[in-house]
């Protein structure tokens, strides 16, 4: 764990937190789409019969990845 970079991140969040208020966004918008395209590549993955089953559990995991998806720490290796 870096120290500098976790509080950098911290900093950042509460930065664009405090001056994104009277922004207006449509955050359920945003979570539907990307919740879609994770769903679809997911579905893509499951259906590709060249993947063994610990392929597909990889190729997932690495999706959650891309998203910044913590996927825990039972296939941290």
């Amino acid at each position: 764990m870096n120290i500098k970079l976790e509080l950098l991140k911290s900093y950042i969040k509460d930065y664009i937190n405090n001056n994104l208020q009277d922004f207006e966004i449509d955050a359920s918008e945003i979570a539907d789409s990307k919740a879609i395209n994770i769903l679809a590549e997911i579905q893509n993955i499951i259906r590709n019969e060249n993947y063994s089953d610990f392929d597909v559990v990889e190729k997932i995991v690495c999706i959650f990845e891309k998203y910044s998806i913590d996927a825990g720490f039972r296939h941290d290796f």
